[in-house]
């Protein structure tokens, strides 16, 4: 029993970072539009004999434009999990992770200096068998994006979340992409949380893409934690259904 409750000390004492693979859009999709991304992340995060290994295997993202300018969003993590003690595993997970249900609204369009912008919404729902309205979390996220050049842009986030188990952080994204041609695209992107004004976790990703048409897509990353022992790969398909015939 003693050791049941170092395992769980570890797992929940490891630093959990919201990964993204990419960065939020500043832009709603059309309206009768359905975007599905099917995304598989592998990360090892360490902390002193301790060593976290987990898998998304899938998740998926569904985006669906109810309106111009107006989309409700659907995220569905599926994860499997493993704490490893001087290369021993000592806890092993397969779960079905919190779902996220929300939606985003275009605020503006980019004019000049002023960023193409919009506000995301989404209620974190707990999966597990106590659930309870008092458990649900949100995140909240502004947005932006700002065309450099024709072939460059700035894209970034700003957001706050508030998780199932009352944990509260902030978080940043920042990704400068660049299109090398109308089907080939790379980008670099700093992503991290910090709580109270204090950095928990400071991440690079570096990562591309293909457009194999202009609704199916591919992208893979790779990121390595900056002040912290994290590394993840990972890759993301993209189709875009109109479910609305002409």
């Amino acid at each position: 029993m003693h050791r049941f409750y170092i395992v769980l000390i570890a797992v929940f004492s490891i630093n959990y970072t919201a990964i993204s693979q990419t960065i939020e859009p500043s832009a709603t999709i059309h309206k009768n539009s359905l975007q599905i991304e099917i995304e598989s992340l592998y990360t090892i995060q360490k902390e002193g004999i301790m060593e976290m290994k987990s898998w998304s295997i899938p998740s998926a993202l569904f985006r669906f434009g109810l309106l111009e300018g107006f989309e409700i969003q659907l995220n569905t993590p599926i994860i499997k999990e493993e704490l490893w003690e001087n290369d021993h595993l000592i806890h092993y997970l397969n779960k079905f992770d919190d779902i996220q249900v929300g939606l985003s609204i275009n605020l503006w369009e980019e004019k000049k200096l002023l960023p193409q912008t919009s506000v995301m919404i989404r209620a974190i729902l707990p999966t597990d068998s106590q659930f309870r309205l008092n458990k649900l979390g949100k995140l909240c996220s502004l947005n932006f994006s700002n065309t450099i050049s024709e072939k460059l842009s700035l894209n970034y986030n700003f957001g706050y979340a508030f998780e199932t188990d009352k944990s509260e952080s902030g978080f940043y994204i920042a990704n400068i992409s660049y299109n090398l041609t109308d089907k080939i695209h790379f980008f670099v992107e700093n992503f991290g949380d910090f709580y109270c004004h204090k950095l928990i976790s400071h991440n690079l990703n570096l990562g591309g893409g293909y457009n194999f048409s202009d609704n199916f897509a591919f992208d893979v990353s790779m990121a390595n934690g900056l002040n912290h022992n994290m590394f993840y790969v990972g890759g993301i398909v993209t189709f875009i259904l109109n479910t609305k015939k002409n």
